[in-house]
């Protein structure tokens, strides 16, 4: 079958896909907590996911938040979409237009991982993610492709207001 092409938003405030959105903190636990509601299991550690809030990171690849996010998000949205735990996904994924050349490269290299299947535990489920690709885009990108009487405009000025940022 083809890969499922997956965005995910990984904002300060908010992680969000097409059908969830959560806060973006997390908790970690050394034992399974007292329920598996959000838990990620990785590596023999328990995150619960959108627990708090990220400090602002202007470096997202600086700690292992982001990318153990990602796994959550990526669970909650196989699971709505009613997908297997191994399917394969291409993930798409924005950074803003001013540090878009600085970090894209290894943003991707953080997402991506060696391009190795991931395997990971969310509310009790095992994962074993083929990741095969992770696109990466200046956020606000897809909006304006959606918007089609925008494409011939010869300027076009878009604003992410986001819970820390407004770019």
């Amino acid at each position: 079958s083809e890969p499922i092409i997956l965005g995910i938003d990984h904002g300060y405030a908010n992680m969000k896909t097409v059908h969830t959105c959560f806060p973006s903190g997390l908790t970690v636990y050394g034992h399974e907590p007292y329920s598996m509601e959000r838990v990620l299991e990785y590596e023999g550690k328990y995150y619960v996911a959108g627990s708090g809030r990220q400090p602002l990171q202007k470096d997202k690849t600086q700690t292992e938040n982001y990318y153990l996010l990602t796994l959550a998000a990526i669970a909650m949205e196989l699971e709505i979409r009613q997908e297997p735990p191994n399917a394969e996904i291409i993930l798409a994924a924005g950074l803003p237009l001013t540090s878009f050349g600085r970090d894209k490269s290894a943003f991707r290299k953080y997402l991506l991982r060696d391009g190795k299947p991931v395997s990971f535990r969310f509310e009790g489920r095992p994962y074993s993610i083929p990741l095969r690709d992770v696109k990466l885009f200046p956020q606000g990108y897809a909006a304006v492709l959606m918007q089609k009487e925008l494409l011939n405009a010869p300027s076009v000025i878009v604003a992410d207001i986001g819970g820390w940022t407004v770019d």
